[in-house]
């Protein structure tokens, strides 16, 4: 009989022990929940891909599952995030899209929103979802999920962006871009890389086997300037349609011997998904050659692509 004491004792400190395990699964919970929230509510961030589908789903290696479409970073690129929880083994992310367009020639971000005929502008969202491989994670296990869906600050969108954005993006004193971006975007986690080198400085060392640049010239006294003689018009983004948005984007363009266009680049983003749409328009141009002393040379200028809606 006098065993009994002890074991009641044990089995107590038993049922206190299994009491114990669900309160700090609840305190873990509510700790990644808030560290969620504070990191990620009402923030903006740049979505890896630039996918342009409203609904997103990734597997527990962070691939997205099923067909996705890539688009333009300027207006797939960013979400700002509404809502973002776990739910057993799913992140679960509401986020409204946000457009980077040009306001005094500056790109800033602006909220995107579907327009239809008759109808009142509604705000254009995607959904996203992601298979964090067990139930109740932590928050380590989902910020790395969250590290897989979005751009983080170890990330530099200039080196996933095309070509002609590079000088735009990272073209200026190291690690800030040359074209003029809203303090929020620069604010982006991997907009601006903080460790990006300079793109003129990089530039120049190239492999000492490599023949030598060509020379270019630039339009001034003593040389024609090339001529355009074939200019088909750019085509409208679909986001630029619907949001009626205009303006005019500027290009760096070297016109070769043969009056065809190279090494086009932004040199004044519009934004709006329009400046690929500038660039496309311009490889196709056709110009009648620079010449200087009679010869045809190659020539670098600046060209505007307009986008007026009549």
């Amino acid at each position: 009989m006098s065993a009994m004491p002890g074991l009641r004792t044990l089995l107590s400190i038993a049922i206190l022990s299994l009491g114990f395990f669900p309160s700090f699964a609840h305190a873990q919970a509510d700790y990644r929940d808030q560290r969620l929230h504070d990191q990620y509510l009402g923030k903006t961030f740049l979505l890896r891909g630039f996918y342009s589908d409203a609904h997103l789903k990734y597997d527990d290696s962070g691939n997205s599952i099923g067909r996705v479409t890539p688009g333009d970073w300027t207006t797939d690129g960013f979400v700002l995030v509404n809502d973002v929880r776990v739910k057993g083994r799913k992140l679960e992310i509401t986020a409204r899209r946000e457009s980077a367009e040009s306001l005094d020639k500056m790109l800033q971000l602006r909220l995107a929103e579907t327009r239809k005929p008759g109808e009142d502008p509604k705000p254009l969202m995607v959904e996203i979802e992601a298979d964090l491989g067990q139930h109740n994670p932590s928050a380590e296990q989902a910020e790395a999920a969250l590290a897989k869906i979005f751009l983080t600050a170890q990330d530099d969108l200039a080196a996933l962006v095309p070509g002609y954005w590079k000088s735009c993006l990272a073209g200026g004193p190291v690690g800030r871009p040359k074209c003029s971006f809203a303090p929020e975007l620069l604010a982006v986690p991997g907009f601006a890389h903080p460790n990006a080198e300079n793109s003129e400085v990089a530039s120049t060392a190239g492999d000492s086997n490599e023949p030598a640049p060509i020379q270019v010239f630039r339009a001034k006294s003593g040389i024609t300037p090339p001529k355009p003689i074939f200019t088909p018009a750019p085509e409208f983004s679909e986001r630029a349609r619907q949001e009626k948005f205009q303006g005019v984007v500027v290009l760096g363009v070297v016109v070769g011997k043969e009056g065809l266009p190279t090494n086009v680049s932004i040199v004044t983003p519009l934004g709006g998904g329009l400046d690929s749409k500038a660039v496309q328009a311009v490889q196709r141009w056709r110009f009648k050659p620079a010449e200087k002393d009679g010869q045809p040379v190659p020539v670098e200028i600046a060209v505007e692509v307009d986008f007026h809606l009549y």
